[in-house]
């Protein structure tokens, strides 16, 4: 028995599985026993590795007792792997080993220990059966090399229910299983990209087999079930809870490409993966293909998703380019309404579209080539769509899409019936012209309240901003009694028609060129500056310029049971804004038209007029005067308000001591109403003339 040292400052050995070139440096040996299966000098021409097991297997020559073997080196590197700090040591049948870094696949291990009470060293082999490692936590372990085959069985033991069992057989053809019983899948963060959510609890099992040449990969074979998976990311945008479900895959090498193929299955869980939530389970996905270095093609691949439908597709993605050289992607008959509700909705969060519900079948068939699509068949069969809040609604929509990149084709669209802001729309059909990414529609009628809506030129441009659109039309005689019934408005009388000029959209803003005319209540209205925004989404707002000329008050009166009022008027509504369509700014003004024609006032109408103007308002004559007549002659009337911050600063045709007149009296007999309150609260206002409509004001008269 001898002590002896042995030192290898910097050598080069061919590793014997990969024969790739390994550098060890500054490794150190202390034994007390002769020490062979190294060499020093130039770099080794033999296929021969310098690894723990040779220094443990060479204690097998020496004599049982008083054999100790330490080892040290500094590291270990090779294109797979790196190895920092190895300390190694031997005593009798005791084995210690400490790694300070072990790198490899990009990820890192620091403290790694390895301890053996009793380890067994045979002719060939090496084992050890109460053995522990340790890194973040402490695993009991089990293993046993055989030197001459280079078979290596590796037992982790975690916790009485857990178990990772490896065998590898580390030759050039290599060779490596696993049986996972209850494995905690936690482990699974070192191996996983930053950006990839954590797994932070779930259990896995079942069996893994890989065999290769060197660093190729030449089979796979996977089955593993998952159970009560759960994950997040530090967002919280991308998490899930209580998943289980089944992976299998399989895959050979077969002139030069990985032929491969694959099924998942979803059996329950949730899953959130901003914007998008999806819970119960019974998904299944299948898919098979081949790869090279330079692409990956999907030869076929079934979605099936009982609440959906099914979805096959084919694509080719292209490793350089880090696009789809080609795709294609076919679903029939799929469930419109879980579609809509688990896939689109998400999406359509700021849109008009945000508290929507679909109904009916969709089918769509597409395909893609050089990164970009070039074909879209898209059919809709007895479709519905209607807003929860009762904005709009479309019922029995068939749709026919077929669109070609740079090639016109025409589109088919029929809808049964609808409703728009309350308003009733009956059916009707069009064809849509279609060049590329331009829409257009010469001509649209929709039937609506026994009139109808044209729709003239209508053009759509897709644009790096989004869609741009724009037409003009116009509105062929409308019932005021069906508007007004739609609308839950008092019942009016005549019809409502109008002439649209240009309409534009760009950029989520919506404006009118010129003036729209509209004809009611027997006089004219002209609508400029009309601009709209975020029409139907959750707080629409719109800008306007109103002028309304000759309208019969007759008319109008009778329709909100205002009390009856003869004669004319001009309406001015000038800076209109609405916010949530009511009203937020204006300077309107409301005065007796021009010209000759009969001026009566009820006194009903007076009573309520007065009452506008608040317990301060007052009509010029005796109350016991007023009592013996039932209409009244005036030469003009005229109010107006000017709302500014939720107040309403009023003024009538002319000043009056402490007030303003609002009706200025003329014929027999006369009355003059005059108003005192300048200054009045906008809802305030709203709630008078939700009072005298319905016939609840009380008179204030003098």
């Amino acid at each position: 028995m001898f002590l002896l040292e042995y030192y290898i400052h910097s050598a080069t050995v061919i590793n014997d599985s990969k024969c790739e070139l390994v550098r060890i440096r500054n490794a150190k040996v202390t034994s007390s026993i002769p020490v062979i299966g190294t060499r020093t000098g130039p770099a080794a021409t033999s296929c021969r590795p310098f690894s723990l097991s040779a220094f443990l297997l060479c204690a097998a020559i020496s004599p049982a007792h008083g054999q100790q073997i330490s080892l040290s080196i500094e590291d270990i590197v090779s294109p797979a792997f790196q190895v920092q700090g190895i300390d190694a040591r031997l005593d009798k049948d005791s084995l210690s080993a400490h790694i300070r870094t072990i790198s490899l696949q990009g990820k890192t291990w620091r403290n790694v220990r390895l301890s053996c009470p009793k380890i067994r060293i045979g002719r060939d082999t090496l084992a050890c059966d109460q053995g522990t490692l340790q890194e973040k936590q402490s695993w009991p372990v089990r293993f046993s090399y055989t030197a001459s085959t280079k078979q290596l069985n590796l037992d982790l033991l975690p916790s009485a229910s857990e178990r990772w069992r490896f065998d590898a057989r580390l030759e050039k053809n290599w060779k490596v299983s696993a049986v996972i019983e209850n494995g905690n899948i936690t482990y699974a963060k070192s191996w996983l990209a930053a950006n990839i959510p954590a797994p932070s609890s779930g259990k896995i099992s079942g069996k893994l087999h890989f065999g290769g040449s060197g660093a190729k990969l030449l089979a796979a074979d996977a089955d593993l079930l998952l159970s009560g998976l759960a994950f997040s990311d530090a967002s919280g945008l991308h998490a899930g809870e209580k998943i289980s479900g089944r992976i299998q895959f399989k895959a050979h090498q077969a002139r030069g490409e990985l032929i491969w193929q694959g099924n998942a299955s979803w059996e329950q869980g949730e899953i959130y993966w901003h914007p998008i939530y999806i819970s119960g389970g019974g998904v299944k996905f299948s898919a098979s293909g081949r790869s090279s270095p330079q692409r990956i093609a999907l030869e076929q691949g079934v979605l099936h998703w009982p609440a959906i439908g099914e979805v096959r597709a084919s694509a080719i993605w292209d490793v350089n380019t880090h696009q789809f050289a080609t795709a294609e992607m076919e679903g029939k008959e799929l469930k419109l309404g879980a579609l809509h509700a688990t896939l689109l909705l998400p999406f359509l969060e700021k849109t008009a579209l945000a508290k929507s519900a679909a109904d009916g079948r969709i089918s769509f068939s597409s395909r893609i080539a050089s990164g970009e699509i070039q074909s879209l068949d898209l059919s809709l069969d007895h479709a519905s769509l209607k807003d929860k809040e009762g904005r709009f609604a479309l019922r029995e929509v068939n749709f026919t899409l077929p669109w070609r990149a740079k090639a016109s084709s025409v589109a088919d669209l029929a809808i049964g019936s609808g409703q728009l802001l309350a308003l009733p729309v009956d059916g009707f059909k069009t064809a849509i012209h279609l060049q590329d990414r331009n829409v257009r529609i010469p001509r649209l009628a929709i039937p609506i309240l026994g009139g109808s809506l044209n729709i003239e030129n209508f053009q759509a441009t897709q644009a790096k901003e989004g869609w741009q659109w724009e037409f003009e039309g116009g509105l062929t005689p409308v019932s005021m009694e069906q508007l007004s019934s739609a609308l839950h408005w008092p019942k009016m009388h005549g019809t409502l028609a109008g002439v649209v000029p240009r309409v534009h959209y760009e950029s989520g803003r919506l404006a009118m060129d010129g003036a729209l005319l509209v004809k009611a209540f027997d006089g004219t209205a002209v609508i400029q500056d009309l601009v709209l925004l975020d029409t139907l989404g959750h707080a629409p707002r719109m800008q306007a310029s109103i002028d309304m000329r000759n309208l019969d008050l007759d008319l109008l009166t009778r329709a909100f049971s205002f009390g009856n009022m003869q004669g004319r008027i001009d309406v001015e509504v000038k800076g209109l804004e609405l916010s949530n369509w009511k009203p937020v700014a204006f300077d309107a003004a409301v005065r007796s038209s021009p010209g000759d024609y009969p001026r009566k006032i009820s006194q009903r109408a007076v009573q309520n007029i007065s009452a506008l103007g608040g317990a301060g308002a007052a009509a010029a004559i005796q109350r016991s005067f007023l009592g013996f007549f039932e209409q009244f002659g005036y030469r003009r009337l005229g109010l107006s308000c000017v709302l500014r911050n939720s107040v309403c600063l009023m003024d009538g045709i002319e000043p009056a001591p402490n007030g303003y007149v609002i009706v200025k009296g003329g014929g027999i007999p006369a009355i003059t109403v005059i108003g005192y309150n300048r200054s009045v609260s906008w809802d305030e206002l709203i709630t008078r003339l939700q009072r005298v409509t319905q016939g609840n004001a009380p008179p204030i008269v003098q």
